[in-house]
Formats: C-alpha cells, structure tokens, sequence
C-alpha cells in the first residue's frame, strides 16, 4: 500500500504530519506524485477562511481524482467543523483531539514515540516540543481547535534531536503554539536549548520558530548572548501596534513592552533580526490605529512582516463584531506591504558588501539558495555544485525586492 500527506498551515503542523509519516513508512511507502495512493491524510489548518477554503478545494479534487483512495481528514479544520468535512464526500474525520485514533489506525500503539528514520529532502527539521493555547485571544480559533498549553517530555525531544543529527540535519527549529511556555518538570525553554547545545553538538544551528511577547523574560533573551548556535532571528508575534486594538484583541502586553522587547533582545545580540504577524482590519481598528502599525514596523525594521486580513472565526469573541468595509482592508494591505518592504530593503541593504553564512537548501544552473542565520534567504553565484545542507560563505553585493519579501545576492 502507498501514501500520501498533504500539509496546510504552520510549522507545528508541518511537524505534526512528519510525526505521522514516520510511523506510515513502518507499514507502508509514500506515493510519488506520479503513483496513485492508497491512503490520502489532509492535515488542515483553521486560523483563517482561506486556509479552510484551500483544504475544501484539495478535498473536493482527491475525492474526484482518486475515488478508491481511502481519505482521512485531520488537523485543526477537522476539529473545528468535523459535520461540514464529512458532508463533502466518502471521508474519514479524526480531529486534534482523536489523534490517538489517527495513530491507532496505522499502530497498535495509540500514541508512540517515534524516531526520525530518514533525511528527508528539508535542510532543517521541526521538532515540536509544545502544543495548546490558553489565551484565548478575542478573534483566534487555535484554542479551541488545538486544546490546553502542553509540554513534550525533555528526554523524548532530546532524542528526537539526537536522532536528527545522526541523519545529518545541520539546523532544528523549536516549534510548538506557545514555545516560550515550554515546562517539564522545572525544565523551562532556556534550560532545553542549553541542553540541546550541551548534548547534540551535531547541530549547527538552533532556530527558535516564533515567541509571544507575554512569555518572553530575561531568561530567554539572555540565551542569543549565551548560546553560540542559537539563530540571532526572532519571530515576534505582535498582531498590531496599537494599544486599543491590542486591547480589544486581548492580547496581553502594550506597544510600548514589545518595543522593550525588542530593545532588550538587540542589547545582547545587536545584528538579531525581527519577523512578525499582523492582522490588519481587526473591526475595531481605526486609521490611527492603523498609523500606529505603521509606525511599530518602522520603529522595529522588521525583515519580514506577514500580513493576514482580519477572518472573523465561528466561536470565538470578535466573530460577531462589525467589519470592516473590505476595499479598506485591502487598501491598507496593501499600504502595509508597501511600507514594510521599504523597511526591510533600507535595513538589508546595510549588508550590501559583508560576507554572510548560509545553510544550501538547493543549487542548481550555478545558483546556490539558502538562509542566513538571521533568516534572510539568499542567491549565490556558485563555480559548482554544492550539496543541500552545506553551510557556504557568500559576499553579498546587492538585494531584490519581490512580491512580498526582500533577498540578498552575491557570490561564493
């Protein structure tokens, strides 16, 4: 019998259908794309509509294109409107909360510990160590599709890790829903990433995924001046940069203790790199509020900034709020996109004439591609083929501004 995984969403998803696919190759083989699968798993994700419409459209095309298949649907859409899933074909549904029983399906073990076993074609491996949310942010479905904040066992993600280095992954990334709140008997995030770099010196490059700005403390911020190997990049959540609609958000700190944040991280790490979400459009949100956005991403100088329209989701405190008039919300999509590129190409090009590691993930017609330690990605000149996962110095001699992100080039 062969297999199939289609993945939507974030990294802890990506993680989540990786942990799936190593217990299906004990009893199966994973389907090219040009074999027919016998088993199709659709890992959904549900924090926007569009991510829901993206996975009701793949569903509708399996269901018609392989009629024999057997199709099983998992993940946060799944525990969302499991009725709604199951009403669009000849299905099986196995929620967030049953994943014991996705596992039971394919294992007599209904919750197994299971081990990398091959490299897969990825220079970096997610390792999950967290799961859950308890915030319950005013317009966030995650909550209540994903469960209670929870932690893996340290000695479980040290193996794991252990394992992936033996494969010859040179970087991990933390990932999980709220990271910063990882907690095993007393072990706390600093505590594991000071292990993982103590224990597992095949690791090149410890990536921490994304930190809430509430679970941030001194601890964590002191470890990018202590750990070596730890990536000067930060993926900080911020939503919006005004105090009102983070209020009405419920999320919980001010403008005003991010900007600490950032300031403190950048004190022990002055070449770290910032990333962020914002929603824009948040039915409160005003054209000061708006302003205020604007003026954070310009303070910060974010490299990245991920930009998602307001989805109001079944269920949860903002759903019912008025919205938006929608050619608003695009307007200022598109203004913040506009801004937020300007900031990233007048901070990147500082680069313009240094020379900066990158870990290959491809090359190819004498082009090598890869990422900076600090997340920028970058195109190289190369007089050779370089394997993926080779850490290559490159002199970087110029940027490009693309659709929605800002790249380095320059030679090896």
């Amino acid at each position: 019998m062969k297999f199939r995984i289609y993945t939507f969403g974030c990294k802890t998803n990506q993680y989540d259908s990786e942990y799936l696919r190593r217990i299906l190759v004990n009893s199966m083989e994973e389907a090219s794309e040009r074999e027919t699968p016998d088993v199709i798993i659709v890992n959904t994700c549900s924090v926007t509509h569009i991510a829901e419409r993206k996975a009701r459209t793949l569903i509708r095309h399996l269901l018609r294109t392989y009629p024999n298949a057997r199709i099983i649907v998992t993940g946060c859409y799944a525990e969302r409107d499991p009725k709604g899933i199951e009403a669009l074909g000849d299905l099986t549904v196995v929620g967030n909360s049953d994943r014991g029983k996705l596992y039971e399906l394919f294992s007599s073990d209904s919750s197994p510990k299971v081990l990398p076993v091959e490299k897969e074609k990825r220079v970096r491996a997610f390792v999950k160590i967290q799961d859950g949310c308890d915030d319950f942010c005013s317009y966030c479905i995650v909550p209540y599709v994903r469960g209670p904040v929870r932690s893996r066992n340290t000695r479980e993600i040290l193996d794991e890790i252990k394992a992936l280095g033996d494969l010859g992954y040179p970087e991990i990334v933390l990932t999980g829903i709220h990271i910063g709140r990882f907690e095993d008997n007393g072990i706390r995030l600093p505590d594991l990433v000071r292990l993982i770099y103590r224990e597992v010196p095949s690791i090149k490059r410890i990536r921490l995924s994304s930190l809430e700005p509430q679970e941030v403390d001194r601890g964590i911020i002191e470890l990018f001046d202590e750990i070596p190997n730890l990536c000067p990049h930060i993926h900080l959540v911020a939503q919006s940069g005004s105090n009102r609609v983070l209020r009405d958000m419920k999320r919980r700190y001010t403008r005003e203790e991010y900007l600490s944040l950032v300031e403190g991280f950048r004190s022990v790490r002055n070449d770290i790199e910032f990333t962020t979400d914002i929603i824009v459009g948040f039915p409160s949100e005003d054209e000061r509020d708006f302003e205020d956005t604007i003026t954070l991403v310009k303070e910060v100088e974010f490299i990245k900034v991920h930009i998602f329209p307001f989805s109001p989701r079944p269920g949860t405190e903002a759903f019912n709020l008025r919205q938006i008039d929608k050619r608003v919300v695009r307007e200022r999509e598109a203004r913040l996109r506009d801004v937020s590129l300007d900031v990233a190409c007048n901070r990147l090009r500082r680069l313009v004439g240094e020379n900066l590691e990158i870990l290959v993930e491809r090359s190819s017609g004498g082009i090598a591609t890869g990422l900076t330690t600090t997340y920028i990605r970058v195109y190289s000149t190369i007089s050779s083929p370089v394997p993926a996962g080779s850490l290559l110095d490159v002199h970087i001699e110029g940027l490009d501004k693309r659709r929605d992100s800002i790249v380095l080039k320059g030679t090896s």
